[in-house]
């Protein structure tokens, strides 16, 4: 059915900057920063608000209010990103007090509408969020003087507005923003922060003078378990710790997949295709659906659980063929896994990515927890210590001004999927002080993407929301077998 077409209105455009002047200086951005350089991110928040008790203006005011307040210990949001580095000659934060954008904006729809179709995605929502063009910069000004964090809110007919952000990802990862919304909402209630963020990149920081840097390759290794079999897992791995054998041994293993791998791995990114007919859709695991999936994978947790289960219906909705290769990512927070461990409040990003790689007729002919099994072994694979500091080296030897190559590469290798987010983000907890949010979601995926956050609170248990972006006929093929949960 089309999409009745509506525009978005914007009605003010202002910055916000931190309440208190924050220290004038420039910040590390670590390497685990600099591997999502290229990356932003967008989320929509959608609230119920009671016109007669608050007026948008009143409302808008308010957030604007306690945005500088929370912008006093997340400063590096009001900040610039200086591409080149005054001294270092790398990317790096220039903490300006620069500011973030605040947007004013409001739609000709009812939010009833919305709220009776239990918030279905739809194309407007990209237009509930403000694009962050980084690439007007120049020799003379190396600065980029555009915000890191844009921040619109979108007032509806009938007593309904969606606050939507747009962040660089280099700034923050899904911990540090979360952590920073969370916050947010609390000076918007009056209250204090309850755990301020910790600002300590440089403790990724290395003498690259001093300390020689080993050359580090994105390379395939055979699993063997006695529950794998047929299954790859791709990690960062110093070329000289790698036996004689290794790349022969693993070539020999599926020629060709590991042509295909290595292909999808140094190729020249080629554009994704946005002509085809695609749809984003949510799907919401109740607390007992996750229990049930638990069990019957034997898996150890509910992140693992849901996605083994949601990885093979994906597959099986895109109708992958027996012998072709079928890959899946993750990218998995390292706080409490590096020595020392950092804090749950460490500001920056402190993520490692892995993929494993099976074919299509191996994970769809074995039980569900041969899926778990891979996506376990992914996990404790890339959450070693070793795995983040060869990913750190893998990015210092691959400075050429585009860090993510690896990333889009792999994105446009046929029946690829990336996990991101977590259950753990509980994101239907930022209260403003009108309520909780009645939606969260994504305003835009690219297809094979997997978004996972913490659902809302039903029947006194939790919930989790996966959304994902397919073409239209894979999303309806999802739709019919991804809530076949058996008992």
């Amino acid at each position: 059915m089309a999409e009745e077409q509506v525009n978005v209105k914007l009605l003010r455009i202002s910055s916000v900057v931190p309440a208190i002047p924050t220290l004038k200086h420039r910040m590390f951005l670590s390497n685990l920063d600099l591997f999502f350089i290229s990356i932003k991110h967008q989320t929509v928040m959608f609230y119920k608000i009671d016109q007669e008790e608050m007026e948008f203006s009143t409302i808008a005011e308010k957030l604007k209010r306690s945005l500088s307040l929370v912008l006093v210990e997340f400063y590096p949001f009001a900040g610039r990103l200086d591409i080149e580095g005054a001294e270092s000659g790398r990317p790096e934060i220039d903490c300006n007090d620069g500011g973030v954008e605040f947007v004013e904006a409001s739609i000709a729809m009812a939010f009833g509408d919305l709220e009776k179709e239990g918030f279905r995605h739809r194309s407007l929502f990209k237009e509930l969020v403000r694009d962050l063009d980084h690439d007007r910069h120049t020799s003379e000004n190396r600065t980029c003087d555009r915000p890191l964090l844009s921040i619109q809110v979108t007032a509806f007919l009938g007593g309904g507005l969606c606050i939507g952000a747009n962040f660089h990802h280099a700034i923050a990862d899904g911990s540090s923003f979360w952590h920073f919304m969370k916050c947010w909402a609390e000076c918007s209630r009056g209250l204090p922060i309850s755990y301020k963020p910790q600002h300590m990149r440089e403790i990724f920081k290395r003498d690259e003078k001093i300390c020689a840097m080993p050359n580090v390759s994105w390379r395939a290794e055979e699993i063997v378990t006695d529950r794998i079999k047929e299954a790859q897992i791709f990690k960062f791995v110093r070329d000289d710790l790698l036996p004689m054998n290794h790349f022969e041994t693993s070539m020999s293993t599926d020629d060709a997949t590991m042509e295909n791998a290595n292909e999808c791995s140094a190729q020249i990114i080629k554009p994704i295709r946005y002509d085809i007919d695609v749809e984003m859709h949510t799907f919401r695991f109740s607390e007992e659906m996750v229990r049930k999936l638990k069990d019957r994978a034997q898996a150890s947790s509910s992140f693992v659980a849901v996605i083994a289960h949601f990885w093979r219906c994906l597959t099986q909705a895109r109708e992958v063929p027996d012998t072709e290769p079928v890959d899946i990512s993750v990218v998995a927070d390292l706080r409490g896994r590096v020595k020392p461990p950092l804090p749950p409040t460490y500001f920056g990003n402190c993520l490692c990515l892995g993929l494993v790689r099976t074919s299509a007729q191996r994970l769809l002919g074995q039980h569900v927890s041969f899926a778990a099994s891979l996506i376990q072994v992914l996990i404790n694979s890339c959450t070693m210590e070793m795995q983040l500091n060869n990913m750190v080296d893998w990015v210092s030897s691959n400075q050429s001004g585009v860090i993510s190559n690896l990333i889009e590469a792999l994105r446009v290798c046929p029946h690829f999927a990336i996990v991101v987010g977590s259950p753990k983000f509980l994101v239907y907890e930022i209260d403003h002080g009108w309520g909780k949010p009645l939606n969260v979601q994504p305003p835009y995926l690219h297809i094979g993407a997997i978004s996972m956050v913490g659902g809302r609170e039903e029947n006194g248990g939790r919930s989790i929301d996966v959304s994902t972006c397919l073409p239209r006929h894979q999303m309806d093929a999802l739709k019919r077998i991804v809530m076949m949960v058996a008992p």
